[in-house]
């Protein structure tokens, strides 16, 4: 009797294979929620770019974010490509951050300026979208992309020649010195600690810039000012 089971069983199956190709009959796709793909009147190809985890100008990734939250939709997801993909452009990147820095340093004070001017109530309305923007439909994929970073950097860390085996408490330092804390918890802001979140920003953008020597306009003064620097971190090792 158990044969006669499944051999019914196994033609029936074979007998509803073709209603996998008949719409409403298979299996409906998962959709794709709006922070992983291209809204109507965005500019279809540069979403995709920055969906595929492909650099792409500062400035019109804020331009896309600023549209999404003007239309209460959420920013844009963007996965980072793995340290192997992006070895051979390392230089290219960097070369890219000081465009990127100034124009990140920049819309803070456009942000400040705007917020100042705002009341009690167009703040508020500010902050909840905000928080509804930067919280994405899938948390998981937002922990695939944390784990992600985390792998990009210990693997540029360690094809740059440290070795956080034998001190990682060192590295750690390092990380909390380059990535000081900027306020609150993406997703938690507040009338009162907005304001905080982007000086903390910004002052952080001018921190990176002055370290590279962005800020600099004239060569000459850039090399005599690393100069001054290294002289004083040779003074204060002697010190110590």
């Amino acid at each position: 009797a158990i044969w006669i089971c499944i051999i019914i069983s196994f033609l029936a199956g074979v007998v509803n294979i073709p209603l996998i190709w008949v719409k409403g009959c298979n299996v409906p796709t998962k959709p794709v929620p709006p922070e992983r793909k291209a809204l109507k009147g965005e500019d279809a190809e540069l979403v995709e770019k920055a969906l595929k985890g492909e650099w792409i100008p500062a400035q019109d990734l804020e331009e896309l974010n600023e549209a999404r939250f003007e239309r209460g939709q959420p920013y844009l997801i963007v996965p980072p490509r793995s340290y192997g993909e992006e070895k051979d452009k390392l230089a290219l990147l960097r070369r890219r951050a000081r465009k990127d820095f100034l124009y990140h340093k920049k819309k803070s004070r456009e942000y400040l300026a705007k917020f100042a001017i705002a009341d009690e109530e167009e703040l508020e309305a500010i902050c909840r979208q905000v928080n509804q923007s930067s919280t994405a439909n899938d948390p998981e994929e937002v922990k695939n992309i944390h784990e992600a970073m985390g792998k990009w950097f210990i693997d540029y860390v360690v094809d740059s020649g440290y070795s956080p085996q034998t001190d990682n408490v060192l590295m750690k330092q390092a990380i909390m010195t380059t990535f000081p804390p900027v306020g609150s918890v993406p997703g938690s802001y507040t009338p009162e600690n907005l304001e905080q979140v982007l000086l903390d920003v910004e002052k952080n953008y001018a921190r990176l810039m002055e370290l590279e020597g962005f800020d600099e306009e004239k060569k000459g003064r850039a090399t005599f000012q690393r100069v001054l620097a290294n002289a004083r971190s040779v003074i204060y090792q002697q010190n110590i």
